[in-house]
Formats: structure tokens, sequence, C-alpha cells
């Protein structure tokens, strides 16, 4: 099959920004574009308005700009040393009805916490789409121990285990720290070099 290869969200993106659209991210699928458009800035500067505009501009849809802001949450948490990352997001904004859905759908992941991995992803589903990539997403950092645990785990799972892996990644490296991160996984990425001069 030819090419190319670019998310959904991000055709419709460049469609509306040759139309000169103000509010440029896609509509049609609910995905993780606007996420990891935002990680990057979130890492610097966690302005909840200047997130929710950075998630817009690829990916502008109300279950796209919650459930990547409640990944950005439960990242934050983990960098400030929670010990309980996702259950400390689950109790701080069980009331908030911003996050409602989400918090029903952790609760899902919970009571099937000692389920087989592949076959939970399986259930919730393997697309790259919400709620699914984020609860299975979910179900690996609970039953995971460290970073490379986790990422095999949802390698292994199948689908879009890149739209899993991305959250799952993130969330044990500022879980864990830099150091959880298996070397040689990164000596054998292209930029590699680069990066390690700034860590």
């Amino acid at each position: 099959m030819n090419g190319p290869w670019i998310h959904q969200n991000i055709l419709e993106t460049i469609q509306n920004i040759k139309i000169k659209k103000s509010t440029t991210g896609g509509r049609k699928v609910n995905e993780s574009d606007g996420y990891c458009a935002a990680l990057p800035y979130f890492l610097y500067n966690n302005s909840e308005n200047d997130l929710k505009r950075i998630i817009k501009s690829v990916a502008n849809s109300k279950i796209n700009e919650t459930y990547a802001l409640a990944k950005l949450k439960i990242i934050d948490l983990a960098m400030k040393g929670e010990k309980r990352p996702v259950h400390s997001f689950t109790k701080k904004y069980r009331k908030d009805r911003y996050f409602k859905e989400v918090i029903a759908n952790i609760k899902k992941v919970l009571k099937v916490k000692k389920n087989n991995h592949t076959k939970v992803v399986k259930k919730f589903g393997k697309a790259c789409s919400y709620p699914g990539t984020f609860m299975g997403s979910i179900h690996a950092m609970i039953n995971s121990n460290n970073y490379k645990s986790a990422i095999n785990k949802t390698i292994k799972a199948g689908g879009c285990n890149c739209s899993r892996a991305n959250f799952v990644g993130a969330y044990f490296a500022a879980y864990k720290g830099f150091k959880n991160i298996p070397s040689p996984w990164i000596r054998k990425t292209f930029p590699a070099k680069n990066i390690l001069k700034y860590i």
C-alpha cells in the first residue's frame, strides 16, 4: 500500500491551516495527536489554557482535550513523586465533571487489573482512538514496575501500540526517572547521541 501515512487529525489540520481556520485541529477522529503535540510544552510550562490551545491545534474535540489533559495530569503526579499516580488522579478529580468519563473508564480498568494485558487491550480496543487507547495504557501502567516491562506489555498487546506506548513511556520516565529507560534501547535510536547530550 502506498502512503503517505499521516494521521487523519494531521491531514485535517493541514487543510484547516490552508483555509486559515482560527482553530486548526481535526475533529473527525479521537486519537493521541493532541496529547503528543502538548507533551513537550507541558514539560516546561503546564498552563492549562495554553495546553488546551496546543491540543486543539491538532485535535479539536472535547474527548481529545479531556483525555490529553488527563494523561498530562497523571504524568505530572508521577513527576511530583506520588506513589500511585493513577489512583491519586482518580481521587483528586473524582468530583470534577470535566473528567467524569475519564474517571469512569479508569475504574473499569481497575476492575480488570488482574486480567491478562493483551486480553484487556483487545476488550477495550486496540485502535488508536480514545477511550480504548487510554484504558489500555492505564492497564499497562498499573501492572508494571518499570519502563521496560510496561513497554514490552504494550508492544505485545498489538494494535496501535504506539498510541499507548507514548503515554506509558512518558509516564514511567516521569515516575521512575530517565535511568529507568533501558540504555540499549536508547542507543538503538538514530538521534540518541544528540538527545543524550542534553540529559
